[in-house]
C-alpha cells in the first residue's frame, strides 16, 4: 500500500510540475507576441 501512495505521489507531483511548466512557456511565448495597449506596440 505504501507503494501505491509513493507511485500517486510521484505521479501527482510530475503532472503538476509539467502543467507549470506549461504554463510558464505559455506565458512567456504570447506575452512580447502581441502587446495589449497601443501605447506598448509605440513605444
Amino acid at each position: 500500500m505504501q507503494w501505491l501512495f509513493t507511485g500517486l505521489l510521484i505521479a501527482a507531483s510530475a503532472g503538476i510540475a509539467a502543467f507549470t511548466g506549461y504554463l510558464l512557456r505559455r506565458l512567456f511565448t504570447t506575452l512580447p507576441g502581441t502587446p495589449d495597449s497601443p501605447e506598448e506596440a509605440a513605444g
